[in-house]
């Protein structure tokens, strides 16, 4: 263990109470800690999967649909972060229990978009974007969390590394093909705003209209006929949403 690791383990257990455990699996787990004075709220991740780059690129960012990176540490087999605890319920259970009207699953998925429109810019891919993987807060808007697939966009690669994503979501490079890009995190976003809007997968149905062309465009097959950034899906979206 190294010197870091440890002082922050040793912080956690003076001044903090562990909560839960909301993931505990061989390369990753999750915990939540409330601070023992004013019950702020973290979260630890211990991950096995070294983008250690990534999270300190983002260390510090600021931004409404997005979790803080507090701290970024290298160990010699795994990373761990400490991020802001992000409260609500994901976006999964709530499609479980209670889907969302029209006007709140545009509302997420333009927020979505500008948690995207962050990430790109650094040339970050989130690469994993699914309903378990947005929080919607008890005030109503939703955070993209779990950046633990991601990677960063390199000029010199053809392909990922290694092939990450969730089947049904995934774009088609990313089993191998090509390299992950912007519109590899469009496609999974597509496909959220169809399960968001008719409850199923776009190659089942999607929705008529302007928005249904919307998804048509973020599920292409073919890379360059999707959108290219977020910010122009972004743009569409919220040309729909005040009609």
């Amino acid at each position: 263990m190294s010197r870091y690791e440890e002082f922050i383990k040793t912080t956690l257990d003076n001044d903090y109470s562990h909560i839960k455990c909301v993931k505990n699996e061989d390369t990753a787990k999750i915990d939540v800690f409330k601070h023992n004075n004013s019950e702020n709220r973290l979260v630890l991740i211990y991950s096995k999967n070294r983008n250690d780059h990534i999270f300190r690129i983002l260390k510090g960012v600021i931004a409404p649909n997005l979790p803080v990176i507090y701290d970024v540490c290298s160990c010699e087999d795994h990373l761990l972060i400490l991020e802001s605890y992000v409260e609500g319920k994901t976006l999964a259970d709530i499609l479980a229990l209670n889907p969302p009207s029209t006007k709140q699953a545009l509302k997420y998925s333009i927020q979505i978009c500008e948690a995207l429109s962050i990430l790109h810019s650094k040339q970050i891919i989130h690469r994993d974007i699914k309903p378990d993987n947005v929080i919607i807060t008890p005030e109503d808007n939703a955070v993209l969390i779990d950046l633990s697939a991601s990677r960063l966009l390199t000029d010199n690669e053809r392909k990922d590394t290694v092939s990450l994503g969730t089947v049904g979501y995934a774009a088609p490079e990313q089993y191998g093909i090509h390299q992950s890009t912007p519109p590899t995190d469009i496609y999974a976003l597509g496909v959220l705003i169809n399960e968001l809007m008719l409850g199923c997968h776009p190659t089942i149905k999607t929705p008529s209209g302007k928005l249904g062309k919307i998804i048509k465009k973020c599920t292409e097959t073919q890379i360059y006929n999707r959108y290219q950034s977020a910010d122009k899906l972004m743009s569409d979206l919220k040309k729909i949403k005040r009609l």
